[in-house]
């Protein structure tokens, strides 16, 4: 499971960024809480990663740590 968090100098409207790249990935699930406005390190979400191959895991992890939320 990765963390969706707020990035520390963001504050204001939500944007995730590269969640598409999550949407196509096997055995990777975004869960996204809905909330409208992001603060640091707010928790916005999470992904979770299910796979049986432990080096895809890991390589899905790394794009998961990349979705972003920042304000407009």
């Amino acid at each position: 499971m990765v963390n969706l968090v707020g990035a520390e100098d963001h504050t204001g409207n939500v944007i995730y960024e590269n969640i598409e790249k999550l949407m196509e990935m096997e055995g990777v699930t975004p869960h996204i809480y809905g909330k409208k406005e992001t603060r640091p390190f707010r928790k916005m979400g999470h992904v979770t990663i299910v796979h049986s191959d432990y080096r895809k895991r890991s390589s899905d992890r790394t794009t998961s740590q990349t979705v972003n939320q920042r304000n407009k």
